[in-house]
């Protein structure tokens, strides 16, 4: 939860580098509504409930337990996925200031 308030928190950071920030997760519409109403968030967290055809196409759906992984992608405006990064069990969360310092390096591409 630490990540998606630290996301609403920093939301001025990533705008000003003109990027939208959205969570997908593999649970239903009620919950993810509840969970984004209750860290008050100012970005859109969809579900990909019941089918997952979105987790499992960008490779992080983890078919036993019906979940995703814990993952970063950054898309630039042309649909190209330009940075991936997967969080194991125990690894650190990407920090947003890393995100955005990669967003700005694409952008001087």
């Amino acid at each position: 939860m630490a990540e998606l308030s630290s996301s609403r928190d920093d939301y001025a950071k990533f705008a000003g580098v003109e990027t939208e920030i959205i969570g997908i997760s593999a649970n239903a519409p009620f919950s993810q509504k509840a969970f984004a109403d209750f860290l008050n968030l100012n970005f859109p967290i969809l579900s990909d409930f019941p089918d997952l055809k979105v987790i499992e196409s960008y490779g992080v759906l983890n078919k036993e337990r019906r979940t995703a992984q814990r993952s970063y992608f950054i898309i630039d405006k042309d649909g190209v996925v330009r940075y991936k990064k997967l969080i194991g069990s125990g690894q650190p969360l990407v920090p947003n200031d890393t995100l955005v310092e990669e967003i700005k390096n694409m952008s001087a591409i």
